[in-house]
Order: structure tokens, then C-alpha cells, then sequence
């Protein structure tokens, strides 16, 4: 019960209230399956009573009226009635289901953009302290998990608790005794089915969510550096990897649905064996064979319609013990979803920012960094000042801080201490609106599996990309020649992560990218590095054709990268040096 109620507090109040309607939906579902089998006791009974319109004037009142002159048409009617019963019956408990399912749909679709959503909005820290292939695994299973695993096994799991339970008392008006020891054996086949495996299901619960990651993992990593993987020849090495882990995700599921099948069959050989039994008793204590017939067949369709309802019991309580240690690894963000909704909250950022004006310098005020409380500073009181438009670049060492420096710069990273002022504004207050100045080019160009046109407008929707200004961007980036030879121009696809393209094309598309959204500041972080020297040189000029007209910063190795630069800070040992 604890752990239904911590499920139960992840939804808002509202989402609560179906809640309510549903059970009160079983409630009928649940009475209706009584009724039906309850029913069949008296037609059994009418069919072996021949001068039941005699003795009874009121079924002869009724029959007169629906003119049903004899015994047999009486008994076809009453038949009819009640498979008009049964049809309405069927129905409606398939209705339920729909709705059921219908809910469940809308709650899954909702979680999986909630859970998405809270992780885009996470700091970049946080991106830099999780492992992909979890986050992959919460947003693609959660959501599936939370409903179709938890919350489906929970609508079943009342709906076939309120069905027994009115079955139970349909039961006892037919025979009490009967219904008391059925019951009780019932309760204790469940109880003790539930105890004995309960442990064990959570177990292999935790080992599959582990290795859930795990092999999400590996799959990442094999096909993520599949170039590497194929020169290296290392394809066996990432499939054992990947064989390891799913091995034993494997394993645990089917100890898991092995634990899932065996109650069936264990419930199915008590129900059998006890109503032979019960016929046993039943003819022992001297009770007429033809009285005991039509009880004794209320009480077999009773015991097999609750002997399925004993096993989806326990199956669905297993369903949602198996799922619960990936419910609690999740739990905070679920938390954090339903605040969220409840007081409607859009958790991602807004765009829109009014950019920060830049019209004099950027001064980067005693700054210093470290990626956590106890850790050695990056960064130490780093200080030194950009004019707008000019040229800097940022040069050191590896392992100096120079990367760390611009996600600062960025707005990713925030500085321990310190501060940044654009135009005597600290950027660290406005984040957004120092965001919305600035364009960025990393050493690898991140492209989507899309068309030319969609990754230099990265992000933007089709109705709002401006052909026009991406062809001006590609233009000052040198690449409009290339794209106006291609036979679909702007729409010609470059496959996943550009694979279709060479490295310099890949790195004008990302200056092209930059310049697409007007930026004042422009930041390059090794942004010709892994390039060949005539290319970079080539990237270089096409840089410097911007110098003056946007404030520049670059990381560099090369000094040639360089040369053009107004001034450079040399990082080193975490301190900066201005180098004119």
C-alpha cells in the first residue's frame, strides 16, 4: 500500500479526480460480472422445474403478457435476456478499458515530454555529470514504465479486486460456508504467493534497470565512434560489452516472467482440486446430486472466472513491485513534474530574451571555477577585458582552462566567484539575454540527420526558416558555390552527423549556422583544429572577413589560427596573462 500511495502523490489533483471515476466505473464493471454470474443459478434452476409458470403467478403474469404460452419458451426467453445481458455487459466492460487505456495513453505522452523537457532545462553541469545513455533510458522507458507497467497494472489490479470481491458476495447469498472457505483459501494462495516471491521480483527488478543503462550504453558507444570501432576492428569488443549487459537484463527477465507464470498454475490446481473436493463433501454429508447441480455450477463458472482474476491479482501486484526500483530512481523528477502542473509551470526556457546591449566592452571581472565543493580551481581570478568588435584569442596549454573559460563565457558554467559585466550588466543575472548576442562553433560541428537548409536553421520550424538569410549566411561562409551545385540544393540531406559531407564543409555549415542568427559575438572553440592546413587557412579567412564588424573569441593551438588577433590571454596554471 505504501508504495501505491507514493505512486498516487506524482499526480496532480486533478489527474486524481479520474481516479475517482474510474474506480466508481470498476464499481459497476464489478457489480455487472456478479449479476452475470449470479443469473445463471436461476436459469439453471427454471430449466428443471417444468410447472414453474403454475406455481409461480407472478413469471405467469409475465409470461402471459409476453405471450410465451409453455415452459420451453419462457426458458428460450429468459436465455435471450440474458445474453442481451451479457452483450450489454461485454460492452461496457470493454468501454472501460478503452477509457482506461485511452488515460493511460494521454498520462504516458505527458510524462514522456515532462520527463524530456526537465532534463533540456537542466544546467549544462548537470548534462556533463549523467551518462547519456540513463537519460535516454528514463525518457524512452519512464514514461512507458509509470503507465503501462504501473498505472495499467493498477486499474487492473482494482478492477480485479472490487470484481472478486463482488463475486465473493454474489457467493455467499448462494452458499455462505462455500463462499467463506473459498475466500479464504483464495486470500491465503494470493498472501502467500505474494510473500514468497516478492523479494526475488524486486531483486530482478533493480538488476534490470542497471543493466537497462548498461547496454544503452554500449549500444552509444559502439555505433557513436563507428569509424573508430571498424579501423580499430574493435566490432567484437563493444559486442561483448553489449552481450554482457544485455545478458543479464535478459536473465532477469525471465526469472521475472517465470515468477509471473507460476502462480497460474498453482491457483489454477487449487481451484480445480477444491471444487472437486467440494463435490466430494457435498455428497458425503448426504447432500441429493440434483440439488447440489445448480449451485455446484454457479460455483464452478464463480471459481473460473475469480480463478483468472486470482492470478491477474497477482501478476499485476508483481508487475508493479518489478517496475518500482525504477519508479524511485525517477520519483524526484515525477515529483518536480506534477509542482510543475500543478501550478503550471513551462519548465523550458523562453527565447524571446531581450538581448543585452553591447555597444562598449565585455569585462570578465576575477573569475574563478571548479567543477565541484573540495575540487581544485580551473580557473583563478581570472580578469581581463574585450572591446566590442575586437579580435581576441585565447590560447595555452592543454588542460588550462581554456574550454572551461568559454563554456563560462557561454552562460553554461557559472564562475564560483566573480563576475561578467556586458556594458557594466552582469551576464550571470541575464543569461538568456547574453545568449541571445552570441553564436558559437565548436571543433565538431553538431548537425542533425537533415537537410542543408535545416541545420544551419537548427532548432527553427519550417515556416519560419528565412531561405534568404540562410543563403547570405552560407554566402559570407563560403559555401554557396558548393550548395548551388547540389541538385537539391538547400533540401539535400547530409546524413547522420554530416557523414556525407567533408570537414571543412561541416565546419562552414556551422560558421554558416553562426552567422544565421546575427550574432554581435561570435566564439570558437578549436573551430579549425582537426582540419587540414589548406582548409583551416581557407575557414581562417573567411573568419577574418568579420573581424571589426562582431566581437570575436577564439581558442586556438595553431599560432596561425592566431595571427590575426588583436591580442591574445594565455591561460596557464589556471591564471590569465594578457599578450599583445
Amino acid at each position: 500500500m505504501k508504495d501505491i500511495f507514493l505512486f498516487l502523490s506524482i499526480f496532480t489533483n486533478r489527474q486524481k479526480k479520474y481516479f475517482v471515476l474510474f474506480l466508481g466505473i470498476m464499481l459497476l464493471g464489478a457489480v455487472l460480472e456478479s449479476v452475470g454470474i449470479a443469473a445463471i443459478l436461476p436459469l439453471i434452476s427454471l430449466m428443471g422445474q417444468p410447472d414453474f409458470l403454475v406455481v409461480n403467478s407472478y413469471a405467469a403474469l409475465v409470461a402471459d403478457k409476453l405471450n410465451l404460452s409453455t415452459h420451453k419458451e419462457f426458458v428460450i426467453a429468459c436465455a435471450v435476456l440474458l445474453i442481451v445481458f451479457y452483450v450489454i455487459k461485454n460492452a461496457f466492460i470493454t468501454w472501460e478499458i478503452y477509457i482506461q487505456r485511452k488515460f493511460t495513453m494521454r498520462m504516458q505522452t505527458m510524462f514522456a515530454r515532462e520527463i524530456l523537457s526537465t532534463y533540456l532545462a537542466k544546467s549544462y553541469m548537470f548534462h556533463v555529470n549523467h551518462n547519456t545513455a540513463k537519460l535516454l533510458r528514463d525518457v524512452n522507458g519512464g514514461a512507458s514504465s509509470i503507465c503501462n507497467n504501473i498505472l495499467m497494472s493498477l486499474f487492473y489490479l482494482g478492477s480485479e479486486i472490487i470484481t472478486a470481491i463482488a463475486i465473493w458476495i454474489m457467493l455467499i447469498y448462494v452458499d455462505a460456508f462455500t463462499a467463506i472457505v473459498v475466500a479464504f483459501i483464495m486470500g491465503m494462495i494470493i498472501l502467500s504467493i505474494i510473500r514468497i516471491f516478492r523479494g526475488e521480483i524486486v531483486k530482478q527488478g533493480d538488476i534490470q534497470n542497471i543493466a537497462n543503462v548498461e547496454y544503452l550504453k554500449w549500444i552509444n558507444q559502439a555505433l557513436g565512434g563507428i569509424k573508430e570501432t571498424k579501423i580499430l576492428g574493435k566490432e567484437r569488443y563493444f559486442l561483448t560489452e553489449f552481450m554482457s549487459s544485455y545478458t543479464s537484463y535478459a536473465k532477469a527477465n525471465q526469472i521475472y516472467s517465470f515468477l509471473s507464470d507460476v502462480p497460474r498454475i498453482i491457483i489454477e490446481m487449487v481451484v480445480v482440486v477444491g471444487l472437486l473436493f467440494l463435490i466430494i463433501f457435498k455428497l458425503t454429508i448426504g447432500d441429493n446430486a440434483n440439488d447440489i447441480i445448480p449451485v455446484l455450477g454457479v460455483l464452478a463458472m464463480a471459481a473460473f472466472r475469480l480463478m483468472p482474476s486470482a492470478n491477474r491479482i497477482v501478476s499485476f501486484y508483481n508487475a508493479i513491485k518489478n517496475q518500482m526500483p525504477f519508479f524511485y530512481e525517477l520519483y524526484g523528477v515525477l515529483l518536480e513534474i506534477r509542482t510543475r502542473l500543478t501550478n503550471d509551470i513551462e519548465v523550458l526556457p523562453i527565447h524571446n530574451t531581450k538581448k543585452i546591449s553591447f555597444k562598449q566592452n565585455l569585462l570578465i571581472d576575477n573569475i574563478s571555477f571548479s567543477y565541484g565543493e573540495g575540487q581544485d580551481l580551473i580557473l583563478e581570478g581570472v580578469t581581463f577585458n574585450i572591446p566590442k568588435g575586437k579580435f581576441v584569442g585565447i590560447i595555452g596549454p592543454s588542460g588550462a582552462g581554456k574550454t572551461t573559460l568559454v563554456d563560462i563565457l557561454l552562460g553554461l558554467l557559472k564562475p564560483t566567484t566573480g563576475r561578467i559585466l556586458c556594458d557594466e550588466e552582469d551576464i550571470i543575472e541575464n543569461t538568456g539575454g547574453w545568449q541571445a548576442n552570441l553564436a558559437y562553433v565548436p571543433q565538431e560541428i553538431y548537425l542533425i540527420d537533415g537537410s542543408i537548409r535545416e541545420n544551419v536553421a537548427l532548432g527553427e520550424s519550417e515556416d519560419k526558416i528565412d531561405d534568404e538569410l540562410i543563403k547570405k549566411a552560407l554566402s559570407m561562409a563560403e559555401l554557396d558555390t558548393y550548395v548551388n551545385t547540389l541538385p537539391d540544393g538547400l533540401d539535400t540531406f547530409v546524413g547522420e552527423r554530416g557523414v556525407k559531407l567533408s570537414g571543412g564543409q561541416r565546419q562552414r555549415i556551422g560558421i554558416a549556422r553562426a552567422l544565421y542568427q546575427k550574432p554581435e559575438v561570435l566564439i570558437l572553440d578549436e573551430a579549425t583544429s582537426a582540419l587540414d592546413n589548406e582548409t583551416e587557412k581557407a575557414i581562417t579567412e573567411t573568419i577574418l572577413k568579420f573581424k571589426g564588424k562582431i566581437t570575436i573569441i577564439a581558442i586556438a593551438h595553431r599560432v596561425s589560427t592566431l595571427e590575426a588577433c588583436d591580442y591574445k590571454i594565455k591561460l596557464e596554471n589556471g591564471k590569465a596573462e594578457i599578450i599583445n
